[in-house]
């Protein structure tokens, strides 16, 4: 088991109100997701309790722990600050719960995506995207595509946080450009042709 009972009680206990339960809510779709793609559901739901465990924290926070642990943002993460919290929980998770690599991998990549994503990073980010206590345009659809394929309801994710980001005039991380690219370059359509 990757994540007992007391270490599961310790990470949750440093989640406060709505983080706490959109925490809770991600565990239990990660783990659907798992059972329903094939992936282990106690590395998806570890993944999800961990995955904002520092969103809570001040941009000087955010940027305080990249240096502690190495993380160079880049120009986007600089002016988002709040974009650093998949990078910086993912060290946290490795520092201090001694994740795996690949746990840590999906929790860094949970907000912007990234080229060649794996079942656990897919999991994770739509998890998030979908997960009970979420209520915006497009949830519902979003949901529905996860019925039956991942990669169809992750592409319809990008494709609208890509449409809210261009619409609100703010800056796309490099990361998220390279997940949907290679989405597109694998023939994945979310619109039934």
């Amino acid at each position: 088991m990757l994540c007992n009972d007391e270490m599961r009680k310790g990470i949750l206990s440093r989640l406060r109100g709505y983080r706490y339960e959109h925490s809770l809510g991600v565990e239990r779709a990660a783990r659907r997701l798992a059972e329903q793609y094939g992936e282990d559901p106690d590395r998806a739901g570890t993944a999800a309790i961990l995955h904002d465990i520092t969103k809570h924290l001040s941009p000087q926070e955010q940027l305080n722990l990249c240096e502690k642990y190495g993380i160079i943002p880049c120009a986007v993460e600089k002016s988002e600050p709040k974009m650093l919290h998949g990078k910086t929980a993912a060290a946290i998770a490795r520092a201090e719960y001694g994740m795996p690599e690949e746990i840590c991998q999906a929790i860094a990549c949970h907000t912007t995506g990234r080229n060649r994503m794996t079942l656990l990073d897919k999991i994770l980010y739509l998890a998030d995207y979908i997960e009970e206590t979420r209520d915006f345009p497009g949830v519902d659809q979003a949901r529905e595509l996860a019925k039956t394929s991942i990669d169809r309801a992750l592409l319809y994710c990008y494709d609208q946080t890509l449409i809210e980001l261009v619409t609100r005039g703010k800056l796309i991380h490099s990361d998220t450009i390279a997940a949907y690219n290679d989405m597109i370059r694998q023939g994945i359509r979310w619109r039934e042709a």
